[in-house]
């Protein structure tokens, strides 16, 4: 069955007369796509009713004379059908900077208005190298051929320009030339053609992603491992050697083919079908990509040369171009934070492959034979060469009476039997004079796309990244990058990709609601944990999921591999401090500890300086997200070295939720930001409960679980607090009559207002919450109840009334 929507339909009739002036008529790119598209879009009867082409060329030619060279392009279709389109078209000799010559084509053109005794509309397409931009439009302006029918001011018709890539050679000449287009022509009037928006499995991607539920949900930083577009190419430069020799291949198909695949795998679902929405929510992702740092391409950038190179005609024989390059970048947004992504393009390499390659992690825990964990993992592939399909990897069992694990791939080719895939001009050219700009760039999208390459190819420049060679048609360049994501600092690492500097090993004291959540969930990533607590139940029963268990500290130590890295998981004050001085004494200059307690941050400041005396590492790390998030992912707020942080991100990116944690350079930072948090938590849950009590207690019989409800879906105040007080709620009920209503409080919040105080910093709110819960000791209230349910939700904290 298929589905065609009014507003997105592609045969749309114009009744208008419509002429489309064809600038360079023939050059290469008009003989091999352009004539071709037009042709098969006049068999199909998708042009208007009524359509002229003028070729504007430099040829001391006649009308006859380029018809019977077009007549040699198109080779498809009867020969009345090529003579009757043929007809359509007339020649203009003339000179790119000639204003006789516009005179010329503008007299052309009058005589058809007056012919079809009507204004027609005009679309003028600059098929011509980019250096001839600036004299054609001036030209055109100065002609007034860009105002619809001279200066007589029809309006009924338009006029449109129809560009090629590349927008300029950086951002500078992209603006000046979009500064240019804007004196002659409105936004919507612009249409510029990146040629691979028109293929169609690019406009797949949409459909596929947001015509189906079946994926969407799991279209993000949650779910998703790491995003990578190629565009790899088995032919070399060929006779393109003078033109691509000063751009390279991050300009030729980096900074708009790729750039372009990249947003429609990753933008957000469009409001609309309008081509404003689609254009919008393109810009919108390619505006979030990270911007470069010069100092971390060279472990993140990779460029190279194929030999031979500099023999091609055109070509300077000590030319830096690269005609290979990967880079590993990311899309700084709540949606893919921290996701790796992998730009790589290159050309004479063994074969043509151009896809979009979304690889999720697996999953956790992980239904799986242990051994096969790491590769246990789903894939979705858009690919556009060498085929035109999409594929899924999914897991299944094999047939028979053994529970055995295999992977399937489902395979959906883009075109069925005698289904006829458009060509990208067809498409492109038919959308121009219908007036649709959804696959054409906007004047957004080109500037965004140089502010990301502009300061990679100013880095390559001065040699932060060196030009390597690799021999024509081999695999050199991607065995040589397959250590890029090892090296890559952006402050994410793939689970099976670790550096291999750090073990995944690691101990654990503290096993409780905390602790023995965070050693499940690395069990369940694959590291090898050694536990201790001071309780051996916990200890025992974590050995049945695989934990190592110790049953002291100095027993822990000595299963430990050198160099050690332990995570203390204890009550802050003195627990802490104990378990930290027996460290000192059981460990060795270059092991690590982390203090993921409720530190105080002037104790972290204090212990860092201990353990430093030690030779020992030591990061301060606050930990937020309840039980739920310590088992499959927390929120991370790291304090300490840079360098020490960086070498242990396998840990942290293992332990966080997606995108779920940040570094602060200074010993004690993350517990700091850890005590601010619990004071913002302290006064968040307060007007929470203080907001229910108020329902509860008026006129009006409401059901506050449905009230939870609604709020926690999609309102302004939407949160985990919101859904763990309605959870708390289904479980205790409303009047919450089991529930204690005096509000336990731990030492952050009081640190939060102390701390405050001493620096002068008025936070009435965090304290009026802490008062409330010193003072609910003697008074318990509804209030304090709510406040107790959502501790008990996300903390799992004692709640029953003693």
């Amino acid at each position: 069955m298929l589905g065609v929507l009014p507003d997105r339909k592609r045969n749309m009739k114009t009744k208008r007369p419509t002429i489309l002036v064809i600038f360079g008529a023939t050059g290469d790119l008009v003989a091999k796509k352009a004539l071709p598209a037009l042709f098969s879009l006049y068999q199909d009867r998708h042009l208007p009713d009524t359509m002229h082409f003028v070729a504007f060329s430099r040829r001391d030619w006649e009308t006859e004379d380029y018809r019977e060279y077009a007549a040699k392009l198109i080779s498809e279709g009867s020969k009345e059908a090529r003579r009757n389109f043929l007809e359509l078209f007339s020649h203009v000799r003339g000179e790119f900077d000639s204003r006789e010559s516009y005179k010329t084509l503008s007299d052309d053109l009058h005589r058809h208005d007056e012919m079809y005794e009507t204004c027609a509309n005009k679309l003028f397409y600059l098929a011509v190298p980019p250096e001839y931009y600036n004299t054609i439009f001036e030209e055109l302006s100065r002609s007034g051929l860009t105002k619809p029918c001279g200066a007589s001011g029809h309006t009924n018709a338009w006029t449109r320009v129809l560009v090629e890539k590349p927008f300029g050679k950086n951002l500078d000449t992209a603006r000046a030339l979009d500064e240019k287009l804007g004196k002659l022509f409105s936004e919507d009037q612009i249409y510029r053609i990146d040629h691979y928006l028109g293929k169609e499995m690019l406009q797949n991607i949409l459909v596929f992603r947001f015509s189906n539920n079946l994926l969407e949900d799991s279209w993000n930083n949650k779910y998703v491992e790491k995003i990578t577009v190629r565009f790899l190419e088995s032919g070399g430069v060929e006779t393109r050697g003078a033109f691509y020799d000063g751009v390279g291949a991050l300009r030729d198909v980096g900074q708009n083919h790729i750039l372009q695949m990249l947003a429609l795998s990753t933008m957000n679902a469009p409001s609309s079908l309008s081509s404003e929405a689609i254009r919008q929510e393109r810009s919108e992702v390619l505006k979030k990509l990270a911007n470069p740092i010069p100092e971390k391409l060279a472990n993140n950038s990779y460029r190279a040369q194929y030999e031979g190179y500099t023999d091609a005609e055109g070509v300077s024989k000590g030319s830096q171009t690269e005609t290979y390059f990967k880079l590993v970048t990311h899309i700084d947004s709540p949606r893919w934070r921290g996701v790796p992504v992998i730009l790589e393009a290159g050309k004479a390499l063994p074969e043509d492959r151009k896809e979009i390659v979304i690889d999720f992690k697996r999953p956790a825990p992980c239904f799986c034979p242990p051994d096969e964990r790491e590769g246990f993992k789903n894939k979705v592939i858009f690919s556009m060469e060498p085929d035109n399909k999409i594929t899924v990897d999914l897991w299944a069992k094999s047939p028979g009476i053994e529970l055995n694990f295999v992977k399937r791939v489902f395979e959906l080719p883009f075109s069925h039997g005698e289904e006829r895939e458009a060509d990208a001009y067809e498409r492109l050219l038919i959308d121009a004079i219908n007036g649709d700009q959804t696959l054409f760039v906007s004047t957004p999208e080109v500037n965004s796309m140089w502010e990301f390459v502009d300061p990679i190819l100013a880095a390559w420049s001065q040699g932060v990244v060196p030009l390597e060679r690799y021999k024509k048609n081999s695999e050199g360049p991607m065995e040589a990058t397959k250590e890029i994501l090892e090296k890559a600092s952006y402050g994410f690492h793939l689970q099976s990709e670790a550096p291999k500097r750090l073990r995944r090993e690691i101990a654990i004291v503290g096993l409780g609601k905390m602790g023995g959540s965070m050693a499940r969930n690395l069990l369940d990533q694959g590291w090898r944990v050694v536990g201790y607590n001071r309780s051996e139940e916990s200890t025992h029963e974590l050995m049945g999921h695989g934990l190592d268990g110790a049953f002291s500290v100095k027993e822990l130590t000595e299963k430990l591999t050198k160099p050690r890295l332990v995570w203390v998981m204890v009550p802050a004050g003195e627990p802490t401090d104990q378990v930290l001085a027996q460290l000192v004494g059981l460990l060795d200059a270059g092991d690590t500890v982390i203090d993921g307690g409720n530190s105080n941050f002037n104790d972290s400041v204090r212990h860092h300086k201990e353990m430093a005396g030690h030779n020992i590492n030591f990061l301060d790390v606050g930990v937020s997200g309840g039980q739920e998030g310590a088992r499959h992912g927390a929120c991370l707020m790291i304090g300490g070295r840079e360098q020490l942080y960086e070498a242990l991100l396998p840990l942290f990116r293992d332990l966080a939720a997606p995108g779920g944690f940040a570094h602060f350079e200074e010993p004690g930072a993350g517990h700091f930001v850890k005590m601010v948090h619990n004071g913002i938590e302290y006064g968040m849950m307060q007007a929470i409960a203080e907001g229910f009590n108020l329902m509860k207690e008026s006129e009006y019989n409401l059901d506050l679980v449905e009230v939870a409800r609604v709020y926690n879906s999609s309102s302004i105040i939407e949160s985990r607090l919101v859904g763990w007080l309605g959870s708390g709620f289904h479980e205790y009920g409303v009047e919450l009559t089991e529930i204690d209503g005096r509000v336990a409080h731990s030492g952050e919040g009081k640190w939060t207002v102390e701390t405050a105080e001493k620096m002068g910093i008025e936070v009435p709110v965090i304290k009026a919450s802490f008062d409330f819960r010193l003072a609910s000791d003697q008074g318990p209230s509804y209030t304090g109840k709510a406040v107790m349910v959502m501790r008990n939700q996300f903390g799992g904290h004692s709640v029953k009334k003693k």
